[in-house]
């Protein structure tokens, strides 16, 4: 049963706001920790400001990367058909497999939803699945090579 390419769109943008609701948080937290009073160093080897900063940094790289993602689903237009119609940004993908498997191709990903009871994976076209099923269509079956060994798919639908 085809899924509405649209709800899941929302779902991953509610995902992603939480996310960036809870790195903003602990970027705070970071921020608060490196200025506080508490993280002074209390000796040559106390480095606990200078871990804070690199919790701070690495924080802040995460909130660009996610506020990037929200313009970029900001400008998606999900009633608008795939032209040609093939795995790419954007695509909204049906696999076969070992087992059936539903993945949406952004950006960035690693994050997932769950959408009328599949869960759907949000992958790069860098990761190892997206780019071995770049540019793909529907019928074409391609491998990738997991820790786990090979693992072996079709494409059944493209949206």
């Amino acid at each position: 049963m085809p899924l509405d390419k649209a709800q899941v769109i929302n779902a991953i943008v509610t995902t992603l706001q939480e996310s960036l609701d809870a790195v903003e948080r602990t970027a705070q937290m970071a921020r608060d920790e490196t200025t506080g009073g508490e993280s002074k160093a209390e000796g040559k080897y106390d480095t606990r400001s200078t871990e804070a900063s690199y919790l701070a940094r690495g924080q802040a790289w995460r909130i660009a990367e996610l506020r990037q993602l929200f313009a970029w689903f900001g400008n998606l237009d999900a009633t608008a058909p795939l032209t040609p119609l093939t795995a790419r940004t954007g695509a909204l993908v049906e696999l076969e497999g070992e087992q059936q498997e539903r993945v949406f191709l952004a950006p960035v990903g690693g994050t997932q939803v769950v959408v009328d009871g599949y869960t759907i994976r949000v992958i790069s076209p860098a990761s190892p699945l997206g780019s071995a099923m770049a540019e793909a269509e529907v019928g074409d079956v391609f491998e990738v090579t997991t820790p786990r060994g090979r693992l072996d798919y079709e494409v059944v639908s493209i949206q």
